[in-house]
């Protein structure tokens, strides 16, 4: 967020909280963005439709909402008590803490946990939240869409790229296929004018009395003619072998493209739902009810993660992605700059050990897989060292729930 488009906290009045329409305007769209899905959102048009309008999009609903809660209208009335009787456990926490250090530690363990929305309104809407409390709250709020949005250009972007390397092969192969069956039908003439020869050898040979020079001549010529048509049939058979190996290598290739395609698409929808859990408010549980649940699913309840090797400009985003899922990430190059040497000695104490296979070495992979197998530590291998392919190999570990195996 710019300094000028910094919003001011208003000064303090009798009551002890604001109204939507009470907020300053730079609040609203963080805090309908934030804290309503679009669910949500689509109820209220239906509510307030004279007001918001039919046939909106998203960004249209979106923004034609953000401009109505400024005003104490219909729109902004039933917006602030969907929030309020949504987010209620939240607010009557947050009224209860009387000062800015039990405050910053209200707004720090809601980032952690990933439950971000009911936080995030209870101390925007209360009067006594100081400004530099606001502006980070803000500011985080901010930050953490640009980083869901990036990574998901990313992984559309790479996901196009494989559709369009599948549409080749198909192409490839349907043209092979193509003169596969030309080539065929080549045989089959082939296979048809031997045996015209064949039949027009038996009628030359058949009535001719061994005396007869010249018939024996041509029948000489029919067996070398036939023998070379043998030749031909021979080599349009292996042609024809050598074709049908080619079509089995592409149908293999195309299916592995298919299942890198799949896999991708998976390790997207993983990373935007653990982004959209970082962002956007889930259901209330209680509290001794969530060891089954998706919220204990996404605790790592300070476990350490071991990540060797990777590229260094992704591991920040590693450490906070982890971090915000109450873990802790011990990192290694795998020797580029890291000593060799102390490869295994900093996952003694790690509880998991992840290692993207396309930016290590084989060597440290080896190594660290077997230091794993003889300590009893979970290996997972990742296809690669982006963001999506952690988060998912964190998705995979979760579902086979391996901290069991402790």
């Amino acid at each position: 967020m710019c300094d000028q488009c910094k919003p001011t906290m208003p000064t303090p009045s009798n009551k002890a909280r604001l109204k939507l329409w009470e907020m300053p305007r730079q609040y609203h769209c963080p805090v309908v963005g934030t804290c309503l899905s679009m669910a949500e959102l689509r109820k209220v048009q239906n509510n307030c439709r004279r007001e918001i309008g039919a046939g909106l999009s998203d960004y249209q609903l979106h923004a034609g909402i953000v401009s109505l809660v400024g005003q104490n209208g219909a729109t902004s009335r039933r917006v602030y008590k969907l929030l309020e009787r949504k987010y209620q456990r939240w607010i009557q926490h947050y009224s209860k803490l009387d000062s800015d250090l039990q405050r910053q530690a209200f707004w720090d363990q809601g980032r952690r946990s990933g439950e971000l929305a009911g936080p995030f309104w209870a101390l925007l809407s209360h009067q006594s939240t100081s400004q530099v409390l606001a502006d980070r709250a803000l500011g985080e709020v901010h930050m953490l869409s640009h980083l869901q949005g990036a990574s998901n250009r990313a992984d559309l972007q790479y996901t196009a790229r494989l559709e369009q390397q599948l549409i080749e092969l198909q192409q490839s192969r349907e043209k092979i296929q193509l003169d596969h069956a030309a080539k065929l039908n080549r045989k089959e003439d082939l296979l048809a004018a031997q045996q015209r020869a064949l039949d027009s050898m038996r009628a030359l040979i058949q009535p001719a009395p061994p005396q007869d020079q010249q018939l024996w001549e041509q029948l000489s010529e029919s067996r070398k003619q036939a023998r070379t048509l043998n030749r031909r049939f021979e080599w349009m058979e292996q042609q024809l072998v050598q074709r049908d190996l080619r079509l089995t290598e592409l149908e293999h290739g195309q299916q592995g493209l298919l299942e890198q395609l799949d896999e991708t698409r998976e390790e997207r929808d993983t990373l935007e739902r653990a982004l959209e859990q970082l962002l956007i408010q889930r259901q209330p549980m209680d509290t001794a009810q969530t060891s089954g649940s998706d919220a204990a699913a996404l605790d790592l309840q300070g476990k350490r993660l071991g990540y060797i090797g990777g590229r260094a400009t992704v591991t920040p985003r590693l450490r906070t992605f982890v971090e915000s899922l109450n873990g802790e990430l011990i990192c290694h190059d795998g020797g580029k700059e890291d000593s060799r040497a102390g490869l295994c000695d900093g996952l003694v104490n790690a509880d998991l050990v992840f290692c993207p296979i396309d930016c290590v070495s084989h060597d440290a992979c080896l190594r660290v897989k077997r230091f794993c197998k003889q300590h009893n530590k979970p290996f997972i291998p990742l296809r690669s060292a982006s963001l999506s392919a952690f988060s998912h190999g964190l998705k995979i570990a979760n579902d086979s729930r391996f901290d069991n195996i402790y």
